[in-house]
């Protein structure tokens, strides 16, 4: 079956999709006290440790050095965006790995298309994220009131971030999901790598602070790692969440061409790797 046969089939099955999307935010919060809560409980814990950690004890986020650090938006700020961009992109591609193999008797007695199964957790995952998202609002509300962030139009840049983050789950979680189903140690290597992750992704840090370290004598290892980290597609999200609140005129547009570029090579990458492992996962499961 062709690329585009599979990606009709998926848009021919979509009222599916969307009923599968429904049932997992429905037993997500089904025995759940909060309910909705735990998704602005949770992000607003991970980013109070981080800006506790950062911000406070190491004093990331105050002194003359705070402002080339977050790119001249409070520091908490910067900290809460990148966060939530990392929520979705961890709980998907943690979620994805387990997707086939716990849905196992359905994905065998079902003709649907298999990828569905993948894409109903990113969804589900997304509008969690779309959810937590007045953690965002809120904070920078609060600094925008105190003038200490200036807004402008190029909040639009939220939707784009959006698109591209979506691409880049589902892409990722179609290498994971067949993946997992058929070498369990996968998973751990995964739970590794998204822990490294977090550190390789500008959340705490700015790139823009990489490149002035970098042309410092004695550390022109940061300017080589800040280039490197142009490559990961969640540093172009980032940028763009942030664009609205920057004080920086003009957009890292090469860096989103390049994360544009990298995220919608995972989707067909991952589209080609679904398709080949798709047979072997139907005995394995």
């Amino acid at each position: 079956m062709s690329f585009a046969q599979r990606l009709r089939r998926i848009v021919e099955y979509r009222a599916v999709l969307w009923t599968l999307v429904k049932r997992d935010l429905r037993i997500r919060y089904a025995r759940s006290v909060l309910g909705y809560l735990w998704t602005l409980i949770d992000p607003l814990a991970m980013t109070l440790v981080y800006w506790f950690v950062f911000g406070v004890i190491y004093g990331i986020g105050t002194g003359a050095s705070a402002e080339r650090r977050s790119d001249g938006i409070p520091f908490v700020v910067f900290l809460v965006a990148g966060v939530l961009v990392w929520n979705w992109f961890n709980n998907s591609v943690n979620e994805t790995a387990r997707a086939l193999y716990s849905e196992r008797l359905l994905v065998r007695s079902t003709n649907l298309p298999r990828e569905l199964w993948v894409i109903r957790v990113v969804l589900s995952k997304g509008i969690e994220h779309l959810l937590s998202l007045p953690i965002l609002v809120l904070f920078v509300a609060f600094f925008a009131a105190r003038h200490d962030i200036v807004l402008n139009w190029k909040l639009v840049y939220w939707i784009p971030a959006l698109v591209l983050e979506l691409v880049l789950c589902i892409g990722v979680g179609l290498v994971m999901a067949p993946v997992t189903a058929l070498v369990d140690d996968f998973v751990r290597i995964v739970r590794i790598v998204l822990r490294i992750g977090f550190y390789l992704t500008p959340i705490v840090y700015s790139l823009n602070y990489l490149r002035t370290r970098g042309q410092q004598p004695h550390e022109h290892a940061l300017l080589v790692i800040a280039r490197m980290l142009e490559f990961n597609p969640l540093s172009a999200i980032n940028d763009m969440y942030r664009q609205g609140m920057l004080v920086r005129a003009t957009p890292e547009y090469r860096i989103w061409l390049i994360g544009t570029v990298i995220s919608f090579g995972w989707l067909f990458f991952g589209m080609w790797v679904f398709a080949r492992l798709e047979k072997p996962i139907l005995k394995e499961i």
